[in-house]
């Protein structure tokens, strides 16, 4: 899932230090996190109100309202494990797919723990008799309206969703940046560009290549992609990065190819912020 933090390896500072080597992590974005959690709360305690599919009138509010709470928690996170599934098997598939493949694995999930709720409520709580396919035709309702609303704010505000929904774009900004490399490279994953001279060296997984250009242009250029600035001459990405370490007062990082990228006192902070390093 996004945002879910790398495993750090636990030890002691006092060790960690000896070592000089840390793992990355994956920063969590709390304010993101917690504007999600108001959202779906909100979604919640509408439904509790609305009460769909003949849910106990006779149950306290307070019951209603957890018993969809749960409902739309376990949804989310059935649905940010499916577009992640989606795009790490297809990474450029189309948007469209995703949200059809998405709500109906999502309502599927919901479905299976609504009824186990149900069952262990002894049936204090319910959800309305009926065909278990028309069941979930109303949850897979709900499940096209969630996926649609997660999606639409991930794109427009990023206040919501598994940060996926912009993936599309940031690959095809990464493609077009690619176009400049020989055709073999530009299938490649880019993990770092560096400066030399009036050139730049983009190092990708299929290996490395000169370009002419600023390293300012491609910085630009690259805006939506997940990395960022780390000197004066470097640019990474985060996918690129495989370890990071401290060398003295400094912060070097590894790529996946072996190469050391150093990170100038300037961009240490926002190294930190973004997570790359301890």
């Amino acid at each position: 899932m996004a945002g879910i933090l790398r495993q750090m390896t636990p030890m002691s500072f006092a060790k960690r230090e000896w070592l000089r080597e840390f793992r990355l992590r994956i920063a969590i974005d709390w304010k993101k996190r917690a504007r999600e959690l108001a959202i779906l709360t909100g979604v919640a305690l509408f439904l509790a109100f609305l009460r769909p599919f003949g849910t106990s009138l006779d149950a306290p509010l307070w019951l209603i309202f957890g018993f969809w709470f749960v409902l739309i928690i376990t949804g989310s996170i059935i649905g940010e494990a499916t577009v992640w599934a989606y795009y790490k098997l297809h990474p450029e598939g189309p948007a469209w797919l995703m949200i059809i493949i998405t709500s109906l694995i999502t309502a599927a999930g919901v479905l299976a723990v609504m009824l186990a709720l149900e069952f262990f409520s002894g049936g204090y709580i319910s959800v309305g008799g009926g065909p278990l396919i028309v069941l979930y035709g109303y949850v897979l309702v709900i499940s096209v309206a969630m996926t649609l609303l997660g999606y639409t704010l991930s794109r427009a505000f990023n206040v919501a969703g598994p940060d996926f929904a912009h993936r599309v774009d940031d690959r095809d900004a990464v493609n077009g940046f690619l176009e400049r490399l020989p055709v073999k490279y530009r299938t490649a994953d880019l993990w770092a560009i560096s400066s030399e001279d009036h050139y730049l060296r983009v190092h990708t997984s299929l290996g490395s290549d000169l370009i002419l250009m600023r390293l300012s242009d491609a910085e630009r250029e690259l805006a939506s992609v997940d990395g960022l600035r780390v000197h004066r001459s470097w640019w990474v990405s985060r996918g690129g990065i495989k370890s990071a370490r401290r060398d003295g007062g400094k912060i070097m990082l590894t790529l996946k190819s072996g190469d050391d990228v150093p990170v100038s006192r300037s961009y240490q902070d926002a190294v930190k912020d973004a997570g790359l390093a301890p």
